[in-house]
């Protein structure tokens, strides 16, 4: 997986950077493997995004941020990515509005959501949720 998919208020391992013109730009930056990357923001348009590394503050268009190799850390999955299996609800990542609809719904902190073939339950009611708002919800595995 590379850095441009992960969605906003992820956290990831950077495993390895592709040999590119960038590259060294790149590793100046403080982009260097085992290090750990946050995606804070996404511009309107999609591109470029804002990423924490090291406590500061970088914005990267896509095309670099495809050249780096990453894995998601187990305590901070969204929910778009979650394999089969029960998780916990951990933080969200979305405004007011956002907040509203999804404690609407039943989704708080703390609660356990299942994924079962891509379906989402929680309390064994099946539930249908956007993609947009699956990226907000994260999760960690129990």
């Amino acid at each position: 997986m590379t850095l441009d998919k992960i969605p906003e208020c992820v956290k990831v391992k950077i495993v390895s950077i592709k040999d590119s013109k960038i590259k060294n730009r790149l590793l100046g930056l403080g982009l260097i493997p085992e290090s750990i990357v946050e995606v804070v923001r996404t511009s309107p348009m999609g591109d470029p995004r804002m990423y924490r590394v090291f406590n500061k503050l970088i914005s990267m268009r896509n095309s670099e941020a495809s050249t780096i190799e990453v894995v998601l850390l187990d305590d901070s999955i969204p929910l778009s990515l979650a394999n089969d299996g029960e998780y916990e609800v951990v933080e969200f990542c979305g405004g007011r509005r956002f907040l509203y609809k999804v404690s609407k719904l039943g989704i708080l902190p703390g609660k356990i959501i299942q994924v079962k073939d891509g379906e989402i339950f929680l309390d064994n009611s099946k539930i249908h949720l956007g993609e947009g708002m699956k990226n907000k919800i994260i999760l960690r595995r129990i």
